[in-house]
């Protein structure tokens, strides 16, 4: 689409001139917010980033994919993540016993940094998500309380570190491999799965319409 550049002054409030204005959070390029239909966006002429879309049905695909992420969380942390096998002696270990091992083995901050990273922050950013989207969807309140779940959330985001863990997991699999018989269970599928429905939700969720809706329903 055309791109809008602010030639007009300035307002003088800020409340005016968010209403009418945006910045690319890129280059901070000014334009003239528009008025954007279903599946439109706004490019920046400078850097060429995204600056705004209207996804349609943004709010019902996101709290979809934000429930079944709760469910997929549920059966990471309750089923074995892996069994290992050798000489006919069997262990298995979930993602719970990941984090009480290094604590039992007193690696403390460890412990602590991987239940935060790949439990307890991923977990929070979704249900604050799911606070704000089903919200919007089902009786269209907003208030102060979601606009405040929703910077959470967003700042969240880049700590919620699932995908390093199993990175990690793989290149240890390949290491361990060739000296037991390893065996992958509902945890990690689950995990796997939900890491690739949380990149998708990243692009499904749209978050200007989100912030729009917000501001509507103040």
């Amino acid at each position: 689409m055309s791109e809008f550049h602010a030639e007009n002054p300035l307002p003088q409030s800020a409340d005016d001139l968010n209403a009418q204005y945006i910045a690319c959070p890129h280059c901070d390029s000014l334009y003239v917010r528009p008025r954007l239909s279903e599946n439109e966006k706004l490019e920046c002429t400078r850097c060429h980033s995204i600056i705004m879309t209207n996804k349609v049905r943004s709010s019902e695909r996101t709290l979809a994919a934000m429930i079944g992420a709760l469910i997929l969380y549920g059966v990471a942390v309750s089923f074995p993540f892996l069994s290992m096998e050798r000489s006919g002696l069997e262990n298995k270990i979930s993602v719970i016993d990941c984090i009480s091992v290094l604590w039992t083995n007193q690696m403390y901050l460890l412990s602590i940094a991987l239940a935060l990273l790949i439990v307890v922050l991923p977990v929070s950013r979704i249900l604050l998500l799911v606070q704000v989207v089903g919200t919007i969807r089902v009786n269209g309140r907003a208030g102060w309380r979601n606009a405040r779940a929703l910077r959470w959330a967003q700042f969240l985001e880049p700590w919620s570190m699932a995908e390093i863990f199993m990175i990690g997991v793989i290149v240890s699999l390949v290491k361990v491999g060739k000296m037991a018989n390893i065996t992958v269970g509902p945890s990690f599928i689950a995990l796997t799965v939900l890491i690739v429905l949380l990149t998708w939700t990243s692009t499904a969720m749209c978050r200007s319409t989100t912030w729009a809706a917000l501001e509507r329903k103040q």
